[in-house]
């Protein structure tokens, strides 16, 4: 500072008289510099939060696009309404117990809302059929998962979905369709959607019969442990089940005639 106080008391006393030391230069030149950075920073976090507002609006943007895909397969089958909310809410809550970094997994999230999207590959016919199926109708039921990931392949974001959409109805003991994969062979995803997915059907109406209870459902999931369903799987949503409040809304949801 001393040396500071000595330039300032010279350029006043003699301005003109002597150039500026090299030392006053270059405080001066640090100075320029940090009024550089300071600018640059400022235009980052600008940026930044610009980068951040376009990226959750481009993320919005591909859930309403999931959503509308969505909505198509209900419009084609009258007995999936509002079942691909629920599955998507059902799947969520297996998930944070089993593996947390799959709750905010977009393959998850996107797969469980269109997991039945290759249903636009089948015949109106056949889904509307409310007596039993032929068996060549049952193997046109079943290419549906397949069909599905034909639709998402060529859409970037929606990749991650696939493994969950063809993989759905896959079996523990290798029985499921269409690859007839067998254990850990399956998606981890893929084996707890198809739990929530079976419980939320027991839970719906159908056609052919009501809506089973909360509890009579979750006991017929324990049951398939080991052939339909993978056990950790299943022992993970049954306890979850017990831990249910009977005010949450996967309780309530589930309680409720809803087709």
């Amino acid at each position: 500072m001393a040396g500071s106080e000595q330039l300032r008391v010279v350029q006043a006393t003699a301005p003109n008289e002597h150039p500026p030391p090299e030392e006053w230069r270059l405080h001066a030149q640090l100075l320029n510099f940090a009024r550089d950075l300071n600018e640059v920073h400022r235009r980052e976090r600008s940026r930044a939060r610009e980068l951040e507002a376009a990226l959750e609006e481009l993320q919005d943007s591909y859930l309403a696009t999931v959503r509308t895909l969505a909505a198509v397969v209900e419009a084609k089958d009258a007995r999936t309404r509002a079942h691909l909310d629920r599955a998507h809410l059902y799947a969520v809550a297996p998930a944070a117990r089993i593996a947390p970094e799959l709750a905010e997994d977009v393959g998850l999230r996107y797969g469980s809302l269109l997991h039945d999207i290759g249903k636009i590959g089948v015949p109106e016919g056949i889904l509307g059929k409310t007596g039993p199926l032929t068996r060549e109708e049952w193997e046109i039921v079943k290419t549906h998962p397949l069909i599905g990931g034909q639709i998402c392949a060529p859409v970037k974001f929606l990749r991650k979905a696939i493994p969950l959409i063809e993989a759905h109805h896959e079996r523990w003991d290798g029985t499921g369709y269409p690859r007839g994969m067998k254990g850990e062979e399956i998606p981890l995803q893929a084996r707890i959607f198809s739990i929530v997915d079976a419980f939320d059907a027991m839970t719906s109406d159908r056609p052919y019969r009501t809506s089973l209870s909360f509890e009579v459902a979750v006991n017929e999931i324990v049951r398939a442990s080991g052939t339909q369903f993978d056990p950790g799987v299943v022992r993970a949503f049954a306890e979850m089940c017990a831990d249910i409040s009977s005010d949450s809304p996967f309780a309530i949801e589930s309680r409720r005639g809803k087709h």
